[in-house]
């Protein structure tokens, strides 16, 4: 007997997949059938084949070509998705933001089929904009989001984040000598990170360079380069271009420097792991500067703006906090209060309530 399908439509980046992904899981674990609607870049970042790949391109564009392009694969995405509804009834559908999502909740929209949007920064993003008031429910992730048009429904219920940052353990003072930093800048990489940050390392004292185990994440082209500066200053370092394993590095960290995606901060607070943020200067609305505000405000966290942001700096704020371990203990459980810990279980329950999911239409399926 199949199970009752939810889908839900997210864009290609891990700040749009992993939240979608913390719900599928808890959507599973009580007896449903999910389907992850999004284009080949978020795909990449979806373990099995619960997914359905689009034609997506983002219609933010000046190039008059690349315009009717991306209005080609919106309609193509949107036709997709009209012919899975057709063919498989999804009780409801979730969307999460990026110009994937567009098309699923368009066809969503076009069949009646009951929809929830789902908000990670703490400013609206476009997509969710366009299609807030006629989806008409809005989960946020922040208390003072903004952009959110008039008229729609909206709950604080947090930003999802998967089971196994939930079970990290509080941080603790080093019992050795040796301090753990990681540095990560989200699934596309921070470029700007493989030159500032071995710049800063190269700023600190000897003996505390010494005890560093730097892990970090950078661009595919910049790994060889990276490591060798690492290794020629003698500290030990991993570098990759993508971590599959980010709960055991940030369990095993005691100071992390991250963009401020709304995922990383959902799971540096997850995790309850302080951090010094660096915000995306090209973020759409300056989003990651409010979200990295957010754990700035609570004592979690410190924001730096990439603007004025020196090697230098960095090198004295890494100095102060590595050499406090007391202070980085207690950020961490600053960063932890504000976790979220049920958002994937209420963002769930209400998408089901809006789609009228009863235990009797569990059973009948």
């Amino acid at each position: 007997m199949a199970k009752p399908l939810i889908a839900l439509a997210a864009g290609g980046t891990g700040g749009h997949i992993f939240p979608a992904l913390a719900i599928a899981e808890t959507l599973r674990d009580n007896g449903f059938d999910t389907l992850m609607l999004t284009d080949r870049r978020g795909a990449r970042l979806i373990p099995d084949a619960r997914r359905m790949v689009l034609p997506a391109e983002s219609p933010f564009q000046r190039n008059v070509l690349r315009c009717l392009r991306a209005i080609a694969a919106l309609g193509a995405a949107t036709l997709a998705t009209l012919v899975l509804i057709a063919r498989r009834r999804p009780c409801v559908m979730i969307g999460f933001g990026g110009y994937p999502a567009f098309g699923p909740l368009l066809a969503a929209r076009l069949t009646a089929t009951p929809a929830l949007l789902h908000e990670q920064n703490a400013v609206l993003g476009r997509t969710n904009r366009m299609l807030a008031r006629s989806t008409g429910y809005l989960a946020i992730s922040w208390a003072d989001t903004s952009n959110v048009p008039d008229g729609v429904i909206t709950r604080r219920l947090g930003m999802p984040v998967r089971t196994a940052f939930l079970d990290i353990p509080p941080a603790t003072a080093p019992k050795d000598d040796s301090i753990a930093l990681s540095v990560v800048g989200g699934s596309l990489g921070a470029m700007v990170f493989a030159d500032l940050v071995p710049d800063a390392i190269s700023h600190l004292d000897v003996a505390l360079r010494r005890r560093l185990t730097i892990t970090q994440q950078c661009r595919t082209d910049q790994q060889a380069a990276l490591a060798a500066r690492y290794d020629a200053m003698g500290v030990r370092a991993d570098i990759r271009p993508f971590f599959d394993d980010m709960p055991r590095i940030l369990a095993d960290s005691k100071l992390v420097i991250s963009r401020a995606g709304a995922s990383s901060v959902a799971e540096l607070a997850a995790a309850g792991r302080p951090a010094l943020l660096v915000p995306f200067g090209g973020a759409m609305d300056d989003h990651q500067t409010r979200n990295a505000q957010q754990l700035e405000a609570i004592g979690g966290g410190l924001c730096l703006a990439e603007s004025c942001l020196t090697a230098s700096a960095l090198a004295t704020h890494l100095t102060t906090l590595l050499g406090d371990p007391a202070r980085l203990c207690a950020m961490g459980k600053a960063a932890r209060s504000l976790a979220a810990t049920d958002a994937a279980t209420a963002i769930a329950n209400w998408a089901l309530e809006i789609g009228q999911v009863t235990d009797k239409t569990r059973n009948a399926a």
